[in-house]
């Protein structure tokens, strides 16, 4: 577990949230509009507080993806406020501005968190198995069966 308030990202989605709940509470624009991109942007900082909470790395990095993915959906919900006159099109450059950074910055830590994982960017017991490393073979390789056959014992495997 990690503390959320640590994360530089975090720190960023929830001042992007908070401009945007404080825009959206205007009473310029579509009330069903600004509820959607309140909600939109109230969803990035939450999934990252989730990943915090994850016990597993894996967990952590799903979590992740989902905040990338949170981040484009509130790219879109914005473009979608401003293509529907609910906000101007200055706030919206300052606003798209900081989503562009917010997905710069997610998409940075989600490469950090699949080379820690591993290439497939998942811990290595949920990889498919061809990716895994082989297990140790109960049936003694080559150079085993040479050192059996000369009459030595054979080596003890580690549970």
């Amino acid at each position: 577990m990690h503390d959320y308030r640590k994360l530089d990202v975090w720190v960023k989605s929830h001042e992007l949230a908070v401009d945007i709940h404080r825009l959206a509470m205007s009473p310029v624009g579509g009330e069903v509009v600004h509820r959607e991109l309140r909600a939109a942007a109230l969803e990035v900082p939450v999934r990252l507080v989730r990943g915090c909470e994850a016990e597993e790395a894996g967990e952590f990095a799903v979590a992740m993806r989902d905040a990338a993915a949170a981040v484009d959906e509130l790219g879109y919900r914005l473009r979608f406020a401003r293509d529907a006159a609910a906000i101007d099109d200055v706030p919206f450059a300052r606003l798209e501005a900081r989503v562009n950074q917010l997905r710069a910055m997610l998409g940075g830590l989600n490469r950090t968190v699949r080379v820690r994982l591993g290439a497939a960017g998942r811990p290595a017991a949920s990889r498919p198995a061809a990716s895994r490393p082989a297990a140790p073979r109960a049936v003694p390789d080559r150079a085993q069966r040479g050192a059996l056959d000369a009459g030595s014992s054979p080596p003890r495997s580690r549970p």
